[in-house]
């Protein structure tokens, strides 16, 4: 027998559980295979314990790990280590491993997903710096406040609040990842009536916002509240552009209610229809976090209107540019097609990432979870760049490069200087 198993034993009494097993029987030893502390158990029996509190698992359910007839435990090579967590998963889990394919897929799979993260960390990091100068520069230069920019400030500060808890999520579930590899130092502590708990490095041990009832499905109602409020001002950005076209008048100041109550109150009813929903599915399961709450059909609530907005606003920017095409086409002669090629290309990459078209692989493409690692890769990489940094781009558009913000900056300039002239002159 292992001395530490030998001194338990020594220490405890007759009516202990230890005393089931002599020492003439075969039994396997405390162990820990990263999740779970699985406790001494006689050779040939099956050991169960509740299943560990991991994304993807439902803790009411119970884990099983069989202690061979030679005394060591039977050793399962799988996606989660050595023990065989398959009787834990939730639906949601069990689909989506059926669609990831073979152990060295997934693998391979959630390395991608990891680097993703890493993407996506400094694109929203990024977006969020560039989005706040922009409304710094917007509520600054108050001669702008018309409603095509007033327009821009909400569709920057939804994006802005999405890309912050975006940011978060994905810092947390990136230290989570970067930590685990510390839950190999832990021990269990085995008391006399076999009784396990676990004994960890606090220092290095951390279960972050993941993992904190609570204060993570919150983050999650925020994050798709947010969301859809992006969509829903990038659609009233395409409705104005629309109006624009078909009045052919360039500013439209009259900026309308209704505009401010598609754009903050219906993502709010249609979030809290979609909370209430999921608040009943998942009170019948125990889940870490919602874990896979975008796989279940009624998240369909939200991804429907933002795929139909993302459809409505590429029809309109094909109408912006045939309008713009016709109106090209009548101040140049045919010769300069090339000219003319190159003005309706500019506005067109221009209006791409304000019209959230930038989401069409990330919400009307369906994850190719049951493709190939490479084509999982270009898919994964290209939505999530195209997506994180969608902040910097309406940024450098339509703040950074934006002649009028340019001609209010220099004419502040000018008052400056001017003020400054004047100052010296009477002095």
């Amino acid at each position: 027998m292992n001395r530490m198993t030998t001194n338990i034993l020594n220490s405890c009494d007759s009516n202990s559980s230890y005393n089931l097993i002599t020492s003439n029987d075969k039994f396997c030893n405390w162990f820990y295979d990263e999740k779970t502390c699985w406790p001494i158990a006689k050779a040939n029996t099956n050991v169960s314990q509740p299943c560990p509190k991991e994304q993807g698992f439902d803790k009411m359910k119970m884990a099983y790990k069989y202690c061979t007839e030679d005394g060591s435990w039977e050793n399962v090579t799988n996606l989660f280590g050595s023990t065989d967590y398959s009787s834990c998963y939730t639906p949601e889990l069990t689909e989506m491993l059926e669609k990831l394919g073979s152990d060295y897929d997934t693998k391979r799979k959630l390395n991608i997903a990891i680097n993703t993260g890493v993407i996506e960390v400094v694109g929203c990091l990024v977006s969020i710096v560039s989005l706040i100068i922009s409304l710094c520069i917007f509520i600054r230069h108050k001669g702008l406040l018309e409603q095509r920019f007033k327009i821009h400030m909400n569709l920057f500060v939804a994006l802005s609040l999405q890309m912050f808890i975006k940011l978060i999520l994905n810092i947390d579930k990136l230290d989570l990842f970067k930590t685990k590899k510390y839950r190999s130092n832990v021990t269990c502590l085995v008391d006399c009536n076999n009784q396990i708990r676990l004994v960890k490095d606090d220092d290095n041990w951390f279960f972050g916002i993941m993992y904190t009832p609570i204060i993570c499905e919150g983050s999650q109602v925020i994050l798709e509240w947010s969301k859809t409020a992006s969509f829903m001002w990038m659609y009233n950005e395409g409705v104005y552009l629309y109006r624009i076209i078909k009045s052919r008048v360039l500013r439209i100041n009259s900026i309308n209610f209704r505009m401010y109550l598609f754009g903050w109150g219906l993502p709010a009813l249609m979030t809290s229809v979609w909370l209430l929903v999921t608040m009943v599915y998942y009170k019948k399961s125990s889940s870490v976090c919602w874990w896979g709450y975008s796989l279940l059909p009624f998240f369909w609530i939200l991804e429907g209107p933002r795929m139909i907005i993302i459809i409505v606003n590429f029809i309109i920017l094909i109408i912006v540019l045939r309008e713009l095409l016709k109106k090209i086409k009548s101040k140049l002669s045919p010769s300069n097609e090339l000219d003319i090629i190159r003005k309706v290309s500019k506005a067109a990459i221009a209006l791409v990432p304000l019209l959230g078209i930038t989401n069409f692989i990330l919400v009307i493409l369906p994850e190719p979870h049951s493709k190939s690692p490479e084509l999982f890769a270009f898919w994964s990489y290209s939505a999530h760049i195209l997506h994180s940094f969608q902040g910097l781009m309406v940024s450098i558009l339509y703040c950074f490069m934006n002649k009028e913000i340019k001609k209010s900056f220099d004419k502040r300039m000018m008052l400056q200087k001017s003020r400054r002239n004047f100052e010296m002159e009477m002095t």
